[in-house]
Formats: structure tokens, sequence, C-alpha cells
């Protein structure tokens, strides 16, 4: 059988696969055990976990992954020892209602009692974060915030910007995929890639009824992730750059031919995410990697991962 069709009989396997789990509400967990490791980076190819160790004053000196979830993954959120994420079960095809949350219980070093609690979302949405109490849902797709209780019982949308078609090309589409609490204010990244003219990406900044007082711009293109350093430092990902950069104008080039995607920081290291870039139709089969710099942004590691990470968090 010629490559591609092999790569094709595979594809359509998984998507099977994540179809008939949704189904069934099953969750489909390749090994539970959390022993030792590090961060968890979800990906169009599964939830994957990977453990670092560090070196005195070296950051990280070896490392080493495995699939603990398979399935397309997005969203990742830990609240205390549970964890959110966001599954898309229907893959490529956004015209059906099969995205998902799944809730695990971080049991000691397992990953236990997994639960499908919120079904029939867009496989569109992006982010997870829980704020106010409540699991807080990127509805990508229709620019909206769902609001579940922690026990995935639907509250209310939040609709802080006007809806638009994703093919729009003036500015109106924003592509919404990231979203963090910031001291009382609710931060969302505004990816912006689709207008032309290009348009850098920004930061939407809103109040706690979630209305939109400002909107910062970043200096980058296609950007994601919002994440807070130890000093409340707001980093992202500037995705086209291949870079990662700081709200102080700190910035390191991480990859020259991948996008940045996925960003967690710890005590010692830095996590960023490589995700190969291409057609819709055929994300499902890129492949990626992680970059683990240390806390001065020096290159300690590069893995190469089975699919491209969407997300990372540390554990």
């Amino acid at each position: 059988m010629p490559d591609i069709d092999r790569l094709a009989a595979k594809s359509a396997l998984r998507e099977a696969m994540a179809r008939n789990a949704y189904a069934r509400g099953e969750v489909r967990i390749a090994d539970p055990d959390l022993t030792e490791q590090t961060w968890l980076v979800a990906s169009h190819r599964g939830l994957f976990a990977i453990s670092a160790d560090g070196g005195p004053g070296t950051g990280v000196e070896t490392a080493s992954v495995k699939t603990i979830v398979y399935g397309w993954f997005f969203g990742l959120c830990r609240h205390h020892d549970v964890l959110y994420v966001f599954e898309n079960c229907g893959h490529r095809d956004r015209t059906i209602p099969m995205g998902r949350i799944v809730r695990f219980d971080l049991a000691g070093d397992r990953l236990a009692t997994p639960e499908v609690i919120v079904i029939g979302l867009h496989t569109n949405c992006h982010q997870i974060a829980v704020i106010d109490g409540l699991l807080c849902v990127l509805d990508t797709a229709n620019q909206a915030i769902l609001r579940f209780t922690l026990d995935g019982n639907a509250v209310d949308v939040q609709r802080p910007f006007a809806a638009a078609p994703p093919y729009d090309t003036s500015g109106a589409y924003l592509h919404i995929n990231a979203i963090a609490a910031v001291g009382d204010r609710t931060a969302i990244m505004l990816h912006n890639g689709k207008a032309i003219p290009a348009k850098t990406s920004e930061l939407a900044w809103l109040d706690r009824d979630w209305r939109v007082i400002e909107r910062q711009p970043l200096p980058g293109y296609s950007c994601h992730d919002i994440v807070a350093d130890e000093r409340g430092m707001l980093w992202h990902c500037d995705s086209m750059a291949g870079d990662i950069m700081a709200a102080d104008g700190t910035r390191a080039h991480v990859t020259d031919t991948l996008m940045t995607r996925g960003l967690a920081i710890t005590r010692n290291a830095i996590i960023v995410g490589m995700s190969s870039f291409g057609p819709r139709h055929l994300r499902s089969k890129l492949h990626g990697g992680v970059v683990i710099l240390d806390r001065a942004l020096e290159l300690r590691m590069t893995m190469i991962l089975d699919g491209s990470p969407t997300d990372i968090i540390a554990l």
C-alpha cells in the first residue's frame, strides 16, 4: 500500500474510533500513570505526558514522553486535583457538534475516574479555564465563552465579541484561542490571522461582567497562549515568527520552520510547543514537538512528538 494510502487509512480509523468513543461516552486512556511527569501536552494525536529531570542551575537534562489518552485535544486545564480537557471527536468535520469536555481526577500520580461532563460543543473550541469558580470554554467558531459549573452544568454564554463567519477577512473574525484570569480582569487572545491585510494579534481585556474594556495590540501575528510567570509577567507565543515573547519585551526564537503554540512555565524551565502548519484537512496527520528552555531562555532539549501541540500545562 502506498504511504499516502496508509496514512489516509490510519486517519480514517482514528476518526471512526473518536466518533465511536463519543457515541458511547467512552474515554480512551492509554496509560494513567503520571509518576514523575512534569508537563501535559494536548495535541491532534493524543494527550502526552512529559517527564523531565532538572540539573542544578541548568534547567532540564533528560526527558521522556508517552501517550496517556488517545484522541484529538485542545484546551487543557488543571483546577486543584481535577483535570479538564476539551476533546474534538469530530476531527476535521466542523458541521457536527462533537466537541466535549472530559474531567479526570488526579489521584496521587494517576489519572482516575474519567467522566464526560459536557457534550454537543462545536469542534473548533480552543482553550478552557476556571474563572470565578466556573469552567469557561472558548467557542472559537462562534466567538463566545461558554460557562459551566465544574460538574458540567450549563450556566450561560458570554458574547463580548460580535459573531462573524470564519472565512471573514475584514478583521471581524478574531479566532479567539486563549483565555486567562489576570487579577480582577480576564484576558482573551485575539489571533486575528484571517484579516487581510495582515493584522497583529491583540489581547482583549474584559471586566468582571465580560465586557471588553481594552484591546491591546501585540508585536506578533497569529499569536497563542496567555501564561503568567511567578512575577505575574505575561508570556505569549508569537506563532508565525516561531518565537515566545513577554510583556516586558523579552523574546526568544524557538523554531525557523514550525509555529509556536502551547506554553508552560515552571521554576526551572519553559516548555514551548512547535506545531506543523498546513491545510485544515491535513492537520490530523501533522507532527510537531516541544522545546525545553531554561529560565535564561537557553535551549536544553528538543523532543519530537507524534502530533502537533495545541496546549500545554505544568503539573
